[in-house]
């Protein structure tokens, strides 16, 4: 059976922290939306049966042993169906590691779509929804993909009734990624640096704002320093933190614009910083 799967990156335009649960999550509520053109590729080439299963990614700086998200959900599937998969999974990663955007949570949900496709859609969406609330708090969200309210520690899923408006939208992260445990580890007791804005940002259609930038801003003075940077640039009308970072998202008028503020970027922090330019609302 040979599939290849595409697996979108998320924003999230707000991100409210709630407080700690007894589980240990975090209770939040946040709006997130897919960001299409940017996206992992997922290559399955496997079949039934007990032999060995070979997963590859051309990312070198990713784990690829069972705590792999890939891995989990195709273990998932099989102890589900009491079925063995062998043959070959190729990830090619695009979207970064570390970066706020739930590259690996995406991936997790394109293997649950995937294999369940490939073997005639024997698992029905409910079965599909709660294995991914296993393996991650995103991966519900990415089974279907579409602009949602996420709440509980992030796995309830209430789909916008009206998507979001149509902005070009610029990403930009710095070489270092965060780990999304640390920074809600350290939400809690995290301090406001002086002269960073983390008032929340209004525009005709909604109100932006992350709690998590507290912690990584504290640690990340730099990451601090580009958010307030791109709140000075006249092309942005937003400028926030994507999750727990380190991307930063800045929503433009338009294309024009959002190119704009790419070529300002390269020219202020150099071609070390990875930059892409999408939309959201289509």
């Amino acid at each position: 059976m040979r599939h290849l799967e595409f697996a979108p990156a998320k924003l999230n335009l707000w991100l409210r922290v709630h407080g700690k649960r007894e589980d240990g999550f975090h209770e939040i509520e946040t709006l997130m939306v897919p960001i299409a053109t940017v996206k992992d590729e997922l290559s399955f080439d496997i079949e039934l049966g007990d032999g060995e299963l070979i997963f590859e990614c051309n990312d070198v700086n990713l784990e690829t042993d069972h705590q792999n998200l890939v891995l989990r959900a195709l273990n998932a599937l099989e102890s589900e169906s009491g079925k063995k998969f062998c043959g070959k999974i190729k990830l090619d990663k695009k979207i970064p590691i570390g970066a706020g955007l739930g590259g690996g949570s995406s991936d997790a949900a394109a293997t649950l779509r995937a294999v369940n496709g490939m073997l005639g859609n024997p698992f029905s969406t409910n079965l599909l929804h709660s294995l991914a609330s296993r393996i991650g708090s995103d991966v519900p969200f990415f089974l279907e993909g579409r602009s949602a309210i996420c709440s509980g520690r992030g796995e309830k899923i209430q789909t916008l009734e009206d998507p979001v408006p149509d902005h070009s939208v610029v990403l930009v992260k710095p070489e270092f990624g965060v780990s999304s445990a640390w920074a809600y580890s350290k939400w809690e007791k995290a301090e406001p640096l002086p002269e960073v804005s983390y008032v929340p940002q209004s525009i005709t259609w909604g109100t932006f704002y992350n709690d998590l930038e507290l912690p990584v801003f504290q640690k990340y003075i730099s990451l601090a320093n580009m958010k307030m940077w791109l709140l000075d640039q006249s092309e942005s009308e937003v400028a926030l933190m994507s999750g727990s970072g380190s991307t930063l998202y800045a929503l433009c008028d338009d294309y024009d614009k959002a190119c704009s503020l790419v070529e300002k970027i390269r020219i202020e922090f150099g071609a070390a910083v990875w930059t892409a330019i999408s939309s959201i609302g289509k």
